[in-house]
């Protein structure tokens, strides 16, 4: 069998360390018959992990490289990149940019990891700074919404550079021709909001390769207003972060419902394959792991509170956009775009 992905793990980021991420790589290679991972951190807790695995093909398949190095969530980011270039999550990033792995995965320090993103990988073509991108569900199918925390306070310059890699990834990914992207605003009239999100505003308006939609509200992005959401950090990880507390708010209310009486629990059982289609639309989990968008490389960031599940979503898109290889792909289409807006200058 010839293996064609290789994913670099960093098994100690997150709240859960080996026992979330490598259970969820055990299962993930379960899955990808044609994916071999490196995992970095310390070996005797992966090892331990390891232990239950009997399928010995698929243990054939993970490289265990140890580091009694890790990053902890209260680490500054310069300081990692002074002193933790050889944690596991240094050197999960390190492994793609020296070309041994195809993607690379953490649920560690968000900043860090994109601090040892910048320093390893550098970024694409015409972009300042990369932004976290993931998907959100919507009423017509999923809208990619970007930046959700990696950069609190955005400049214009930068919301029109997460608006390209936006649409240019939702055009790639999901066969959409022409993408609409709106900014996220505290309302849809022009005269609302920031001076910066105005400016951006007139930035994706006179930008020709953009299908620029206009603004919208925080409701709308469930709506599938739009194919691609575009905000600054701040705005978009609280988006984030309400949206999942509301869905797992509705399972848990459901969940009691259902447990109250007999008829609400034969009334399930009567539309159980509706009602598990609408928890898994409703889970959280199954929308895990988000790309640092404007990388030279793929890195997928986790959420650190992932459980096993969660995390192999995660691995199932870092697996995603390197057999896509997004970088290398977009890399050619944002020259286009940067020379086109040259030109109309």
């Amino acid at each position: 069998m010839t293996c064609s992905i290789r994913i670099a793990v960093d098994a100690m980021g997150g709240e859960f360390g080996p026992r979330v991420t490598v259970s969820a790589l055990l299962a993930c290679l379960a899955r990808h018959l044609s994916v071999t991972a490196v995992v970095f951190g310390d070996r005797l807790s992966i090892e331990a992990e390891l232990f239950s695995c009997t399928d010995s093909s698929l243990r054939s398949r993970i490289d265990v490289r140890h580091t009694d190095i890790s990053v902890s969530d209260h680490d500054k980011p310069s300081a990692v990149i002074r002193t933790k270039q050889s944690s596991s999550m240094g050197l999960a990033v390190k492994a793609v940019s020296e070309q041994e792995a195809d993607a690379c995965i953490s649920a560690g320090n968000t900043g860090a990891l994109m601090a040892l993103g910048l320093v390893n990988l550098k970024t694409l073509p015409g972009i300042s700074r990369p932004a976290i991108c993931t998907t959100f569900p919507t009423m017509s199918g999923r809208t990619y919404v970007l930046d959700l925390g990696a950069n609190i306070d955005c400049s214009p310059e930068q919301l029109h550079q997460f608006a390209m890699l936006g649409s240019l990834t939702a055009s790639l990914l999901d066969d959409i021709d022409g993408p609409t992207v709106g900014l996220l605003n505290v309302g849809k009239e022009e005269t609302k909001g920031s001076d910066d999100l105005k400016f951006a505003a007139s930035l994706l308006e006179n930008d020709d390769s953009i299908n620029y939609g206009g603004f919208l509200e925080g409701d709308e992005i469930f709506k599938g207003a739009t194919d691609v959401v575009v905000c600054d950090g701040f705005g978009g990880n609280i988006a984030l972060k309400t949206s999942e507390g509301l869905a797992n708010m509705i399972t848990a209310m459901l969940s009691g419902l259902l447990s109250k009486s007999w008829l609400a629990r034969m009334t399930a059982g009567l539309a159980s394959r509706s009602f598990k289609q609408l928890i898994d639309k409703l889970d959280p989990a199954f929308y895990n792991g988000a790309y640092l968008l404007g990388l030279n490389g793929v890195v997928v960031k986790s959420h650190g509170s992932a459980s096993e599940k969660a995390f192999g979503h995660a691995l199932d898109v870092a697996i995603e956009a390197a057999e896509r290889n997004l970088p290398k792909a977009l890399a050619p289409l944002l020259k286009t775009k940067l020379s086109k807006n040259i030109v109309n200058e």
